[in-house]
């Protein structure tokens, strides 16, 4: 664990690496979001959320732009995240950054956007 106490994953074909940038938490995911993945982003978001939780940061990145897929799965733990952040309360701002030239990316987090719309952005930028 780093000092963000959030563990880097490097796993087959899937990763997540955190950084800190002010009083914001950044996570890049890269690779395949598929089986492989759930539990490693679910433990990493759970990490991301006790630092939230404790104000050490009160905004969050999640930067997909290197993310091939992102199955079902993966899309609900994120919605159990977002849930989660909105029921703890007061609930930090969450921008979702996509690759603008990769389709999938923002129309499968369109549901996250729906579920928080106050709390949840998706920023199109390029790859």
């Amino acid at each position: 664990m780093d000092m963000l106490s959030i563990d880097e994953v490097n796993v087959e074909s899937f990763q997540i690496k955190a950084a800190a940038e002010g009083e914001r938490l950044n996570l890049r995911l890269s690779g395949t979001g598929d089986m492989v993945a759930v539990a490693h982003l679910k433990r990493c978001l759970e990490q991301a959320r006790a630092s939230l939780k404790s104000r050490i940061f009160t905004q969050l990145l999640v930067d997909i732009r290197a993310l091939y897929l992102l199955n079902s799965s993966c899309i609900k733990t994120m919605v159990h995240f977002i849930y989660l952040n909105l029921e703890e309360g007061p609930g930090v701002p969450i921008e979702f950054v996509v690759d603008e030239k990769v389709t999938w990316q923002p129309r499968a987090l369109a549901a996250l956007k729906r579920l928080a719309p106050k709390h949840v952005t998706i920023t199109s930028k390029a790859g």
